[in-house]
């Protein structure tokens, strides 16, 4: 907002605002005419108050010798603080910093920093080499889970398993009937268990004819040899063989190898060993030794296990065909003989892998030392030291002008109160000054009559200075002044006070200062309006910036429309809340619009579809004035009161066609306030309404 050199707030609260003193220059509020008045008299506060305005805001020699010495340290502070930002910026304690007095030269700093920093690099390669040994992979033990005697005996006692049925006579009966019926006797039995299940002891699954006695005591035959206890010793076997099976199929050698294939890499990951360590030399033989003899014997297994797992699947069918039988054993010797020469040779290994792994640990042991760790951090402490000491010894001139900122500064904070004490005293000689611009712009703002003199106030533990007033030459009593100052008198004397201050000021304090004003034209006569804001103008070419509030809208509406062009003006809205106030940047050619450009500015949003409130009197009214503007000239002279007699006579003299004139009656009629009939429609058959209406009105509505 500082870059805008006209605010306008319109619609502000009124609020009192207070004299500023002295001390709160450049920025300045104007005085309210309350300030100056107490009802319509002046008394002891509104003195006090006008004596502060007066005295804090003038320029003398006292002033301006604090106001060098302001800026003396305000220049001696920037300069130290910018010296303190672009020199010191990476100094945690600037005043240990600029304390320090090295002995050493600059050349003796430089090679004990270079000493420490050759002896921080080596140390921490040596301890990154240490991290690194940390990480390396240990090898690993080989594992040959393989439960291949379980597998066997089970496997053999699943084979031999039989069933010892009650029903043997039947067993026997059936055992006849297969030889004596059948060419294949080794699926017979799940044969016929299988088409028991399918008959239904009647008919022939077969061929549908019934069944003679001798087929039915046959099949008894059959449910007799296969009862519940078969069913369930079937499908254990089933179960038992499945199970059994699996435990020979699985791959136990993929994962051993990949293991051996890794240990190797994990020995060869510790060159420093493989070099210097004997031991690690001799087991890494034997565990090669070891690693080709396991390959030679599980390429072994693999074929043995691949042909015991076809005799395996042979005795298996043959069990599953006939599961209440016994089938013959399996010999596994030349496998159990694989199995356990494996075992051996995986323990050998095992053992020497354990030795390495133990080599490695006491190696990873000695690289770890924690005075490494201890001497780096001593390193950094001693190098942070001479880096110091180093750039103390560089920055000799800054540290040098940085004490005589600093001592500036320091004896200026001391100076300028005292100065200041002094001025209060001094003041008093400059109210002439003021006096002077006071009369001339009471007189400026319209309040020719009267000369304002100096008045002195003794009474209290200081003096007061106060305003004494003549009339042609008589002077007013205090007591009368209600009935010598109208309205306009007291708000302008109020102005005059605040103006003659603004005045006083230097041309670099104008430069630096923010003008606020309340509603400075408020009960002005129209030319007192006038030469107000020729001032306000002079003035803004001056100072920073002029912020204006106010709620006299006509006020506000004159001075944009004089002044808009040749200013730059921001125009701000205050709209009161219920508990607070929001604040919206308004467009000037909005505000200063006439009433008649606002209803056409609601209409034309209304038809656009921006917003779908509208007032329902505002065509009837628009198209009226629209009328009585667009046809002034034909319209001269003519006394016609209403409307409709109106548009009659512009068509009868011509100025309309006769289709204009029955639309502008169809128009009149619809909208006329004593029916709005389209008000009735809903909303979108009302913007239909007023587009066609505004289409009339900017289209037809023309003059012949």
């Amino acid at each position: 907002m500082a870059n805008q050199p006209w605010v306008i707030c319109y619609q502000a609260w009124k609020a009192e605002t207070p004299m500023p003193s002295n001390k709160e220059k450049p920025y300045l509020a104007t005085d309210n005419h309350n300030n100056l008045f107490a009802g319509r008299q002046f008394s002891r506060e509104t003195k006090g108050n006008f004596s502060l305005f007066v005295l804090g805001e003038q320029g003398v020699a006292k002033r301006q010798e604090i106001e060098s010495k302001n800026k003396q340290k305000g220049d001696a502070t920037r300069k130290r603080n910018d010296l303190q930002k672009a020199a010191f910026k990476d100094i945690d304690n600037l005043s240990s910093f600029i304390a320090l007095s090295p002995t050493e030269s600059y050349e003796e700093l430089n090679q004990k920093i270079e000493l420490l920093r050759n002896e921080y690099v080596k140390l921490s390669k040596q301890q990154k080499n240490a991290a690194i040994i940390q990480q390396r992979k240990e090898c690993g033990i080989l594992e040959w889970h393989n439960n291949l005697s379980v597998a066997i005996i089970k496997l053999n006692d699943t084979l031999q398993s039989s069933l010892k049925s009650h029903h043997q006579e039947a067993q026997q009966k059936l055992i006849v009937h297969i030889k004596t019926n059948f060419s294949e006797n080794q699926n017979a039995e799940n044969w016929i268990r299988q088409g028991l299940d399918q008959n239904n002891s009647k008919t022939c699954q077969f061929c549908g004819q019934i069944l003679n006695p001798e087929a039915l005591a046959l099949l008894e035959v059959y449910r007799q040899s296969f009862d519940t206890a078969y069913d369930e010793h079937d499908k254990r076997i089933h179960q038992e063989l499945k199970v059994i099976q699996a435990m020979f199929i699985k791959d136990r050698i993929s994962s051993l190898r990949i293991s051996i294939e890794s240990n190797k890499a994990a020995v060869m990951s510790y060159p420093e060993l493989l070099e210097d360590n004997q031991d690690i030399k001799v087991f890494d033989e034997k565990i090669n030794s070891f690693s080709i003899q396991l390959d030679d014997l599980f390429s072994r297994w693999e074929r043995l296990i691949t042909d015991s797992n076809s005799e395996i699947n042979s005795a298996i069918n043959k069990k599953l065909a006939s599961p209440h039988r016994p089938v013959d054993n399996l010999q596994f010797d030349l496998l159990l003989q694989s199995n356990t020469e494996i075992n051996e040779i995986i323990d050998s290994y095992n053992s020497i892998i354990a030795h390495i792994n133990s080599i490695f640990h006491v190696f990873k042991a000695s690289v770890l030392d924690d005075t490494i760790e201890n001497r780096l951090s001593e390193i950094e402490r001693n190098g942070k030291i001479e880096k110091q000491k180093l750039k103390r010894i560089e920055l000799s001139e800054q540290c040098e002008n940085y004490n005589d900122f600093d001592s500036t500064v320091k004896k200026l904070k001391e100076e300028i109160p005292k100065l200041e004490e002094d001025l209060e005293a001094e003041q008093s000689q400059f109210l002439d000054k003021f006096f002077g611009r006071l009369n001339n712009f009471f007189k400026l703002f319209g309040s020719h009559d009267f000369q304002l003199e100096k008045g002195l106030d003794t009474k209290g533990y200081k003096p007061i200075y106060y305003l004494k007033v003549k009339f042609n030459g008589h002077e007013i009593s205090e007591k009368n002044l209600e009935r010598v100052f109208s309205e306009s008198d007291r708000r302008a004397l109020a102005l005059s006070v605040f103006w003659a201050g603004i005045d006083g000021l230097s041309d670099e304090e104008k430069k630096n200062c923010i003008v606020i004003l309340d509603d400075p034209v408020t009960s002005f006569d129209n030319h007192r309006i006038s030469m107000v804001y020729q001032e306000l103008v002079k003035l803004s070419d001056n100072i920073r910036q002029i912020i204006l509030l106010s709620h006299f809208e006509q006020g506000v509406t004159y001075f944009l429309n004089t002044y808009r062009y040749n200013k730059p003006v921001k125009l701000l809205s205050i709209e009161r809340k219920v508990n607070s106030s929001d604040i919206y940047v308004e467009e000037i050619e909005n505000f200063i619009k006439t009433n008649h450009e606002k209803v056409a500015h609601n209409i034309f949003c209304f038809v656009q579809g921006l917003t779908n409130a509208h007032n329902a009197g505002d065509l009837r009214i628009f198209l009226e004035i629209e009328i009585n503007l667009r046809f002034a000239k034909q319209l001269l002279g003519i006394n016609e009161q209403t409307l409709s007699d109106r548009i009659d006579k512009l068509k009868e003299i011509g100025a309309i066609s006769e289709t204009t004139t029955s639309e502008a009656h169809q128009w009149r009629k619809t909208l006329n306030p004593a029916h709005h009939i389209w008000i009735g429609n809903d909303i979108e058959d009302q913007r239909q309404t007023a587009t066609q209406f505004m289409n009339f009105i900017y289209y037809k509505l023309t003059p012949l």
